[in-house]
């Protein structure tokens, strides 16, 4: 257990701040972006799976970027412990941090008189965020290119907007805002599928 708190240790204090104030940025603007205040629970839907959920591509997406450096990557697939373990305890890492922040929005949410049945908004928003930051550590993954993995979801979503019900289905990102919950379940489904992809190509392509 010590060593995958060292890992996370060193995440925290080399690897993360950067993305961790990109975050803060964006859900601190928010309230100039958009309506935060006595929200209906349409209106709020929309702002957590259109905005709020975008955090997944920022905080997931680059995992394995620290390897870029041949030092650091060279330690890690001689290190003791398996690659493997290094990016699962950076993901959990990120992802506990994720939790958090998403938390503190859903409470200022509701401080702000917005009406909407919060733990089942919480669960929804974080499916997207796993959903969202997943498509991106896969292509990462298999591409060994972080521009690729960024611009997968962002993709997705552009597709999702531009009238994305019809065609994305089951998968589509935005169904709370329209009344729906059970594409939730599917996107934490993938999401799970998606991040442990991910983990599989990288570690099987530095492998070989």
């Amino acid at each position: 257990m010590e060593r995958y708190w060292q890992i996370e240790k060193t995440n925290l204090k080399y690897h993360v701040p950067l993305h961790l104030l990109v975050c803060v940025g964006l859900l601190g603007i928010s309230p100039l972006l958009m309506g935060v205040a006595n929200l209906t629970a349409v209106d709020a839907a929309k702002v957590l799976e259109r905005y709020v959920a975008l955090l997944g591509i920022i905080m997931l997406t680059p995992i394995f970027f620290p390897e870029q450096d041949p030092r650091i990557r060279e330690l890690v697939y001689v290190k003791y412990m398996k690659a493997s373990g290094v990016y699962l305890a950076r993901l959990l890492g990120n992802i506990l941090i994720l939790a958090g922040f998403l938390a503190v929005y859903v409470l200022m949410l509701r401080y702000n008189g917005c009406e909407f049945p919060v733990m089942k908004f919480y669960f929804g928003t974080f499916a997207g965020i796993l959903f969202f930051g997943g498509l991106g550590l896969c292509f990462y993954g298999a591409a060994d290119n972080l521009i690729v993995g960024y611009m997968a979801p962002i993709v997705y979503y552009i597709t999702a907007l531009g009238g994305g019900s019809k065609y994305l289905k089951m998968f589509y990102p935005f169904s709370m805002s329209m009344g729906r919950y059970g594409e939730k379940v599917w996107l934490f489904t993938a999401s799970v599928c998606l991040l442990a992809a991910g983990i599989y190509l990288r570690c099987r392509r530095k492998s070989r």
